[in-house]
């Protein structure tokens, strides 16, 4: 099929990737939707008056809703780049771009949604409880509601620090991790999310050797040092925690919008 957008085929490969979630994500899904219950059982053995912050079990949430996206090109579309059993899905009557488009649907939106959702349920249920370590709604956090929440800091806990910017360096980090994994989907053909765990853990490593040396010989000198300083103005610690966590923000949007392009390439290219 050409690279034209049709709404009621795409919303027919939609239809289709939703039909095939609970037999290829459903496990991966519950698993991770009932880790949290882990925790809380963990916490009741071994101490009954032990607390866990709503804060703590929002980013639990957000944790693990962050890996069912990290998952599920895995699973979902685990024959996309496989010669033989691959051709099926290369054959579907819709364009490669209305596939394209439901994979990211799913990739981004649903799966941590249902992730999510599961857990929030879950987390009520768990707080109902008449015992366990969660004595306080999930809304009662400072980050709000769960579903519309931020970090949870305000802006007056280091004056001059913009606490926005910690969330956005947080929330794109939820884009550009399964953005890297869903390419690594289109390139590996057997344990897809294992290889790009040791991938990505294999890169940090000579990065890590690399630049360690670097950073000692620059902080030792001082005129490079200084220029740093003036580069970024960072004059203040609250300047530094802002060019930080912007500098992350931008790093990480740029790393979605690159691995996205990506896997759209090799789908469009792929071989069979």
């Amino acid at each position: 099929m050409n690279n034209t957008f049709d709404w009621n085929r795409f919303c027919k490969v939609i239809n289709k990737d939703f039909r095939n979630l609970w037999p290829m994500f459903g496990t991966t899904a519950i698993v991770l939707a009932t880790l949290p219950f882990a925790i809380w059982l963990l916490a009741l053995v071994c101490n009954r008056n032990f607390v866990i912050d709503p804060n703590y079990r929002v980013v639990m949430l957000m944790g693990f809703s962050s890996l069912a996206a990290l998952m599920l090109p895995s699973r979902l579309y685990r024959t996309m780049n496989l010669r033989n059993e691959g051709i099926y899905y290369a054959m579907l009557p819709a364009s490669k771009l209305e596939k394209f488009l439901s994979m990211l649907l799913f990739t981004f939106i649903v799966a941590p949604l249902v992730v999510y959702l599961g857990s929030l349920v879950l987390d009520i249920i768990l707080r109902l409880m008449p015992a366990g370590a969660y004595r306080e709604w999930i809304w009662q956090g400072d980050g709000g509601f769960p579903l519309f929440t931020r970090i949870p800091m305000d802006d007056d806990t280091i004056p001059g620090f913009h606490s926005w910017l910690l969330t956005a360096a947080t929330y794109s980090s939820c884009l550009a991790s399964p953005a890297i994994f869903l390419y690594a989907a289109t390139l590996f053909k057997k344990h897809k999310v294992l290889y790009t765990f040791l991938v990505l853990y294999l890169i940090e490593f000579v990065l890590t050797i690399i630049a360690i040396p670097v950073i000692v010989a620059l902080a030792q000198k001082p005129d490079f040092v200084e220029w740093v300083y003036d580069f970024f103005n960072l004059s203040t610690p609250e300047r530094i925690f802002n060019q930080i966590f912007g500098i992350t923000a931008i790093a990480n949007t740029l790393i979605f919008l690159l691995f996205t392009w990506m896997a759209w390439r090799r789908l469009k290219k792929m071989p069979y």
